[in-house]
């Protein structure tokens, strides 16, 4: 029974704090490359930060494109209907908060039809839009005067339907707060609307 030995007493071991080290130094690492990758993506700032200016008014906007679009003069009647057209929907869109620049001829009419505003100026709207669509997409010839008449409509409609026209009490005057309309502003139908 010599080969046979007794346990050995147990060992006081102390902590073996490599591991910690080593998970630190990879946690520094991780930051350092996780900072770089963010610093990397981030698009410089500019040096002087200026806030942009705030949008302007939907009536205020509409009344700059239109003098935007009769400074430029002589354009071609399919243009100038196009950007014209344009300029009303978005108008539109903004003052009553619906898609219309991105609606059909046919689909803005149902629309325009329930938009807050004097039915005359509802029926001149539309016969606007039935109008300006042969010479947008069929190119029809614009009558002489047409295209001016239509751009004081244009103004008309906003001047006349803008949120501070809307704001400011009807006179009794029969043309409302902005007075009479243009002397080349488009006839209104003499259509009647019925409401159902």
């Amino acid at each position: 029974m010599t080969d046979i030995h007794d346990i050995k007493p147990a060992l006081a071991v102390g902590h073996d704090l490599r591991w910690v080290f080593w998970a630190l130094a990879v946690l520094a690492l991780l930051a350092l490359a996780a900072l770089a990758w963010r610093r990397w993506r981030k698009p410089a700032r500019p040096a002087a930060t200026q806030s942009a200016p705030p949008p302007l008014a939907p009536d205020a906007e509409a009344l700059q494109l239109l003098d935007a679009l009769a400074a430029e003069g002589n354009l071609d009647p399919k243009q100038f209907y196009f950007r014209l057209s344009a300029v009303v929907r978005r108008y539109i869109e903004r003052r009553f908060d619906f898609p219309a620049a991105e609606m059909t001829t046919e689909e803005l009419l149902p629309r325009v039809d329930r938009l807050p505003i004097a039915p005359e100026r509802v029926q001149t709207l539309k016969a606007f839009c039935r109008a300006a669509d042969p010479v947008k997409f069929g190119g029809a010839p614009a009558e002489p005067g047409r295209m001016a008449r239509d751009l004081a409509f244009a103004r008309d409609l906003v001047h006349r339907t803008s949120a501070t026209a809307e704001a400011a009490p009807e006179t009794a005057d029969q043309h409302g707060p902005a007075g009479p309309p243009p002397q080349d502003a488009p006839q209104l139908l003499t259509t009647t609307r019925t409401d159902s």
